[in-house]
């Protein structure tokens, strides 16, 4: 109510990245964490293009946009290839979705904590899978200390989740279609 405002966003949305993982296992809870600038910004304006250039009055976007300014705010992110549409970004997550559901084993590679979370939610959600985790160093989330590694190993064994440290996988020995990857230390494992 205080400034004319405008946002310029490459996307036309926001998304509470927190809460993507648990987006992939169940696609409505993204319906929440994917929101539109529009449905927040109500007095204010939304350019859905990159800022391309930036001088002392003006940004300009790749479309071609010129828009003056008193004051800049400048929240760069991160440079990820992100949907430009809200529904664009929603249907990638039903197609994870759609991965895991008609999986019957899935391989995550990396014991960080992406890995572990995305390994938990998949447990819960779908006991019935088999879920294996593969992770080169000695211990799950090792920038955490021993005691909640040991914890978030626990858990997640007694979900039936197969964990496997010090090791890491040759993704280029299931070309072909092949669903059978082999490890550092010679084991293969089926994944979907």
């Amino acid at each position: 109510a205080d400034a004319d405002v405008t946002l310029i966003d490459q996307k036309e949305y926001f998304e509470i990245t927190w809460a993507s993982l648990r987006s992939m296992v169940e696609p409505s809870f993204a319906e929440r964490t994917v929101i539109n600038h529009r449905n927040y910004l109500k007095i204010g304006r939304v350019v859905t293009s990159p800022a391309v250039n930036i001088t002392e009055s003006d940004v300009t976007t790749k479309d071609g946009a010129v828009i003056g300014y008193d004051y800049l705010v400048i929240a760069t992110g991160h440079n990820d290839l992100f949907p430009k549409t809200r529904q664009e970004k929603l249907s990638q997550y039903q197609a994870e979705y759609e991965k895991i559901i008609s999986s019957q084993s899935v391989l995550i590679i990396g014991g960080g904590p992406s890995g572990v979370e995305l390994a938990a939610e998949i447990a819960v959600d779908f006991p019935e899978k088999k879920v294996t985790l593969v992770h080169k160093g000695p211990r799950l989330l090792e920038f955490v200390g021993e005691k909640a590694a040991d914890k978030a190993f626990d858990w997640l064994e007694s979900k039936k989740v197969e964990v496997v440290l010090n090791q890491s996988v040759d993704l280029s020995s299931a070309s072909d279609g092949n669903k059978t990857y082999r490890t550092s230390g010679g084991e293969t494992i089926h994944a979907d």
